[in-house]
């Protein structure tokens, strides 16, 4: 228990890309360890899931998934979410109250807006045990808001400036 404790405060160091928390060489050998094996494992499809195979599971009405909307405001998620979701912000997904709110033998569906906080929550509950998965695109695969507009302006930006890149 206690490598795993070590193991999810490294990781959520390295993904917020913060120094915060100093850690010993004995306890930065146990999380590289297990980082490796965890990055090594990963499918290709990076364990996301597409909008339309949440919209068939939930028109499908089994009962063998959850969906957790991470968003890091709950305001968002008083304002729509995928329907069946429960809210629980990516930072706080690993708490222990949290974690009780999760169940290890179904799927569990993270989105939040655009991916970034998701794909957080999902690598910390994957090297925890859970079957998690992450909506590819977050919310903005589900449901064009704000956020989205801002999205495709960014990537229309992109196009017409035509950044270099190297080969």
């Amino acid at each position: 228990m206690m490598k795993n404790y070590f193991f999810v405060v490294m990781l959520i160091v390295l993904l917020s890309g913060s120094s915060v928390f100093a850690i010993s060489g004995q306890d930065m050998e146990i999380i590289r360890t297990a980082a490796d094996r965890y990055l090594s494992e990963v499918p290709d499809s990076g364990y996301h899931i597409s909008a339309d195979d949440v919209l068939k599971r939930l028109q499908s009405k089994t009962n063998d998934f959850l969906i957790v909307d991470v968003r890091e405001k709950e305001e968002k998620y008083k304002k729509g979410h995928i329907p069946s979701a429960i809210y629980i912000s990516y930072k706080d997904v690993a708490k222990p109250e949290n974690l009780g709110r999760l169940p290890k033998d179904k799927d569990i569906i993270l989105y939040c807006n655009s991916g970034h906080e998701e794909n957080k929550a999902l690598t910390v509950l994957r090297m925890l045990g859970y079957r998690a998965y992450a909506l590819k695109f977050g919310y903005v695969a589900w449901k064009k808001e704000k956020p989205t507009d801002a999205m495709l302006s960014v990537i229309d930006n992109a196009s017409k400036k035509n950044y270099p890149v190297e080969q």
